[in-house]
């Protein structure tokens, strides 16, 4: 199954996503949290530390996806990597055993 959480600013995304993802946890499930925030908060409303979330590192799209079209030309991206390698590198686990990637961010002043 694949979540995904979207709306106006301050209304909570975070906050909602974050206690999903630890309750599915809890249940048993496996969950991967992939924060795509231009300012990511989710780490935090996980509940890993400043350190453990300064561990994550924005995922690089052009080096593990590649887009690929099909006969009736639709458009889908698929990963040049395996998944736990992905997360093995750029990503942390976090309580509940929430695996978590952050997939954008702020890259410095006039850098997009």
């Amino acid at each position: 199954m694949r979540i995904a959480v979207a709306g106006k600013g301050g209304a909570g995304k975070t906050t909602l996503s974050a206690t999903m993802a630890r309750l599915f946890a809890e249940r048993g499930f496996s969950v991967n949290a992939l924060d795509d925030d231009p300012n990511p908060n989710l780490a935090a409303a996980l509940g890993l530390s400043e350190e453990e979330a300064q561990r994550l590192k924005r995922v690089p799209r052009d080096e593990i996806l590649e887009e690929r079209v099909d006969e009736q030309e639709h458009a889908s991206l698929h990963m040049t990597r395996p998944f736990d390698e992905i997360i093995a590198q750029y990503g942390v686990v976090a309580p509940s055993g929430v695996r978590t990637l952050t997939m954008t961010g702020l890259l410095g002043a006039g850098q997009g």
